[in-house]
Parts: C-alpha cells; sequence; structure tokens
C-alpha cells in the first residue's frame, strides 16, 4: 500500500468518526428536548388542575350543586314547570268530567223510539244480561249502561221507567229502542215507534 492511499484511508476513518460522534450528539440533544417539552407539559397540565381545583373549592354552594347532574335535573325550574302543568291539567280534567257527569244527569231527548220483542228474547244484552222483551228496558246508543230513563209518549201522555242495558238502534233517526213490555206500557207496539220524550232518573221508582 503506498502512501497516498493510506493517508486516504486514515482521512476517511477520521471522517466517518466525526459523523458518528456528531449524530450521538444530535441524538442526545433531541432527547434532552423532548424531556423539557414533556416536562413542560406536564407543569402546564399541573397548573390546569390546580387552577380548576382552586376554582371548585371557591365557588359558591349554589354554583357546586349545579355541577351535580342529579341535583340539577331534581331543582330544575322545568321539571317543577312540569309538574305544575301536570296539576293544572288534573284540575281542568276534573271539572270536565264533573260538568259531563252533570250534563249526563240532566240528560233529556226527544225522537222517536222503536221496539223489539221476541227475535232477540233470551239474547245476551250489551250490559251482560239477557234480554227479557216483557221487561222494562231499553237499548241506547250513548247513555251509560245500566242508568234508568223516563221515558214519555207524547202523543198520549203514558209514562214509563226503563233502565238501558243495551246499545241501539243502530238504523234510521230513532234514539231510542225499548223492550216489548215497555213499548206496551207506552201504547207504541201497534205502530211500531212513537214520538217520545227521554229524562235520565235516578232510579226504577222515580
Amino acid at each position: 500500500m503506498n502512501k497516498r492511499l493510506s493517508g486516504l484511508l486514515t482521512m476517511s476513518a477520521v471522517l466517518f468518526a466525526g459523523s458518528a460522534i456528531a449524530s450521538n450528539a444530535n441524538a442526545v440533544e433531541s432527547k434532552t428536548s423532548l424531556a423539557m417539552i414533556s416536562q413542560d407539559n406536564a407543569s402546564h397540565i399541573d397548573r390546569v388542575l390546580g387552577e380548576l381545583s382552586r376554582q371548585h373549592d371557591g365557588a359558591s354552594s349554589l354554583v357546586k350543586s349545579a355541577r351535580q347532574p342529579t341535583s340539577l335535573a331534581l331543582s330544575s325550574s322545568l321539571l317543577a314547570s312540569d309538574t305544575a302543568q301536570v296539576s293544572k291539567d288534573e284540575d281542568v280534567l276534573e271539572r270536565l268530567t264533573a260538568v259531563a257527569s252533570n250534563s249526563v244527569s240532566k240528560f233529556k231527548q226527544t225522537g222517536l223510539a222503536s221496539w223489539y220483542g221476541r227475535q232477540f228474547h233470551g239474547r245476551k244484552t250489551a250490559s251482560g244480561e239477557t234480554f227479557d222483551m216483557n221487561g222494562l228496558t231499553a237499548a241506547h246508543r250513548s247513555l251509560p249502561l245500566n242508568c234508568y230513563v223516563k221515558v214519555t209518549n207524547k202523543n198520549n201522555g203514558k209514562s214509563v221507567v226503563v233502565k238501558v242495558n243495551d246499545r241501539g238502534p243502530f238504523h234510521g233517526n230513532r234514539v231510542l229502542d225499548l223492550s216489548y213490555g215497555a213499548a206496551k206500557q207506552l201504547g207504541i207496539t201497534g205502530k211500531g215507534v212513537g214520538n217520545v220524550a227521554i229524562e235520565r232518573v235516578s232510579g226504577p221508582s222515580s
């Protein structure tokens, strides 16, 4: 090996060693920078958490309770408003029920009454009772079942108190379907229909 080649090899070795030293120095410097950044972030987070804790400790009792979801829900003005609305709705419902009940108790109606007899005798009525064609009963579309009404034949003035235990009539312009026994007392069995006045009463002896 000549002197020139030996010199080149020596120079290359020196340059390689220098490059390795520089790389190691850069790596050490990078690690040091990352460590410093991590320490800064940790310190910043600690400061933020400390500030939040300080604010919470210094907050009023109202603010602390507002931070609790359960307390917030229970003390919400919206909940109180809803409760008040429910009470108001119940009051309105009670009033409407009272008005409806009063209207039914004072129920009056006029119109044509028909009657039904043998073809339905022994069958079940809407109330569950067995229809007796000779009894004093009637069918009405909307009056409460098992209530009593006084039916008056407007043509002859005859009256009878009947128990509403069935639904009907469902055809024509008739307002009441009487049992044969009731229709007979009113004197409308011959014609089949009669012009009547209906009035709600408290019981069978009214």
